[in-house]
């Protein structure tokens, strides 16, 4: 099936749309069933190349379009971090990152096909957690639905109860950095 519209989302996550829709896009959503990379040297740049998968699965039935890939992904201690496997995936990532700092990494593509163009970068973001006691761990796996999060945890969904404080751009943190893809999008003359 065809999309008739310049930006293409290929993304199933509920956060990135909503973020893009608040930068005022009009997109339509088409998710890419590609099997991503689980490792990258270096691990930085692990995101970026599978927004890359993903943006390029889509653009190749949407040649027309413009298509955005993001991946989002948690490096702590030198190892990236996936989403939980189940509650006690996640209460064990949570308390071990109780006290410390880990990089959030969001990796973004824009392809179009028909142009031969590719944008490709990545943001990051540093987020420093309260020291957590295993009772406020217990009540935000309580509050928040987080095994479909990398991490275990949802900054905008009750984070002042795990975070001490973040560098970087908030919507990385979240998934969709924005403030260059609006840049990429002007130049593109999609915004």
């Amino acid at each position: 099936m065809k999309l008739s519209c310049a930006l293409i989302l290929a993304s199933k996550s509920p956060r990135r749309r909503e973020i893009l829709t608040k930068c005022g896009v009009e997109f339509a959503v088409k998710t890419a069933g590609v099997e991503e990379l689980d490792s990258f040297d270096p691990l930085e740049k692990l995101p970026e190349q599978n927004a890359l998968l993903k943006a390029g699965a889509v653009a190749g039935s949407e040649k027309n379009s413009w298509v955005l890939g993001a991946d989002t992904m948690i490096i702590f201690e030198g190892r990236a971090i996936g989403k939980p496997q189940d509650l006690s995936d996640a209460f064990r990532m949570l308390e071990s990152f109780s006290g410390k700092s880990h990089e959030v990494v969001s990796g973004m593509a824009l392809v179009n096909r028909e142009k031969n163009e590719v944008f490709a970068w990545s943001e990051k973001s540093v987020v420093t957690f309260k020291p957590l006691t295993p009772a406020i761990i217990s009540e935000y796996l309580a509050k928040v639905e987080v095994l479909d999060k990398a991490g275990a945890y949802a900054i905008q969904e009750y984070g002042d109860m795990i975070v001490e404080s973040f560098t970087g751009e908030l919507e990385n943190i979240i998934g969709l950095p924005v403030e260059k893809l609006q840049q990429i999008l002007k130049k593109c003359d999609i915004i």
